[in-house]
Formats: structure tokens, C-alpha cells, sequence
């Protein structure tokens, strides 16, 4: 279907893979996590809500374009870690260390790079 038939919009909700788009906006899917955890394809906005661990990134080879935000709104340490060799901007992990940081990374095909990164 050709996205500028006015019918592909009729029911004003259409999902591209875990993207949903409706007449109020774009809702992403949304994890809150506490423990150590593997990102999958289903996951998109990780929000650690407490304690010190480990989310380990997916391979980035052969996902071009997926991207992940992950923030830590609890008082503990984050490390988001690269799949085997591969690297965020040259390195094999990226730690949110205070409470509120946050990184947006996207995979290129072959590792991460950072979109975004706050630190609070």
C-alpha cells in the first residue's frame, strides 16, 4: 500500500516493527529493568530503575539503523556493553554513572555509535 493513499491512514494507528504511529504521536516500546539484561529487537527505551548492573547490547552486525535509548534514573551504575569485540565509539562499554544520565545508540552495521548522551 502507498503511505500517501489517504486509506492507508483511515484508522489513524499503523505499526512499523515495534513503532506504533497514531494522530497523538509516536509511542516507542518502553522497558523498566532492575537487573542485569540482554537488549532484544523488541526493546527500544530501557529505563534502569534501580540498583548496579550490566544491559548488554545486541550484535550490531547486520541491524543497521536499530537504535536504543537507555537511561538511569536510579542510584546506581550502568554499563552498557558491547556484543563480544564490538564497540560504542571505540569502546567495548559506556557507563551511566549518575542518576538521570541517558544514551541514544544506533547500530551502523558492524558496531554502535552515540547519538545522544546526557549526563546530568
Amino acid at each position: 500500500m502507498n503511505v500517501e493513499d489517504p486509506a492507508y491512514f483511515k484508522n489513524d494507528a499503523n505499526f512499523y516493527g515495534n513503532v506504533r504511529i497514531t494522530g497523538g504521536g509516536i509511542s516507542y516500546p518502553y522497558a523498566a529493568k532492575t537487573s542485569t539484561y540482554t537488549l532484544t529487537e523488541s526493546d527500544s527505551v530501557v529505563n534502569v530503575t534501580s540498583g548496579t548492573f550490566t544491559i548488554t547490547l545486541p550484535t550490531a552486525t547486520g541491524i543497521p539503523g536499530r537504535t536504543y535509548t537507555l537511561k538511569n534514573s536510579g542510584s546506581g551504575t550502568v554499563t552498557v556493553d558491547a556484543s563480544s569485540t564490538e564497540t560504542i565509539d571505540g569502546s567495548l562499554t559506556v557507563k551511566l554513572l549518575s542518576r538521570y544520565s541517558a544514551i541514544t545508540i544506533q547500530s551502523d552495521g558492524a558496531n554502535w555509535v552515540i547519538l545522544s548522551c546526557i549526563s546530568p
